[in-house]
Formats: structure tokens, C-alpha cells, sequence
């Protein structure tokens, strides 16, 4: 029975795709920041459907916001492939920040 050995993927390849995965996800992370922009737009209307929509939009680019930061430490430990990562790594913001109002202003 011949059995040949699993090829090795060179490195260049490795890096040139780590560096393609980073520049996916830093995409990924501005357009998941103009939604959140977006979102908290729409919460700020008059028009209660679309405060309401809001709220669960703003519920999914949250766990939006979590899966791509788990997405930047998985990116981060290819760094050993890709020194660039190791120099600049992704700047982390807040997508989404919480603020927890129990009375609004009336309105005149």
C-alpha cells in the first residue's frame, strides 16, 4: 500500500491568508460598527415600530460584536506566521454600549 505524507502548506501561504482573514474581519467589524451607529439611530425615532426594531437588531450586533472578537483572538495566534499581525494588532472598540435609561424626559 503506498502512503504518501501530508504536504506541508508553506508559510508565505499561511501568511497570505491570515493577512486576507484580518482584513476580512476588519471589514466585517466597520460594517457591524455602522449598523450599531444605525441601530442606535433608529432607537433615538419617534416611530415606536422602529424603536422596536431597534432593540432586536441591536441584540444580534451584539452577538455580532462577540463572535468577531473571538474571530480577532483566533487571528491574533497566527501571528507566528504573520509578523505584520504581531505589530499592529486590531484595535478592539466597543460596538454596543449598554445604557440602562428608567425614566425618559417628558417630552413638551
Amino acid at each position: 500500500m503506498d502512503h504518501t505524507p501530508p504536504q506541508q502548506i508553506p508559510q508565505s501561504e499561511i501568511a497570505l491568508l491570515a493577512n486576507i482573514l484580518a482584513l476580512t474581519t476588519r471589514n466585517m467589524t466597520a460594517i457591524t460598527t455602522l449598523l450599531a451607529q444605525v441601530t442606535a439611530n433608529l432607537a433615538s425615532s419617534t416611530d415606536s415600530n422602529l424603536q422596536s426594531a431597534s432593540v432586536n437588531l441591536l441584540d444580534k450586533i451584539t452577538n455580532l460584536g462577540s463572535d468577531l472578537e473571538l474571530q480577532w483572538d483566533l487571528i491574533q495566534s497566527l501571528d507566528r506566521f504573520c509578523p505584520l499581525l504581531a505589530r499592529t494588532p486590531p484595535a478592539r472598540t466597543s460596538l454596543v454600549t449598554e445604557i440602562d435609561i428608567s425614566q425618559l424626559p417628558q417630552s413638551h
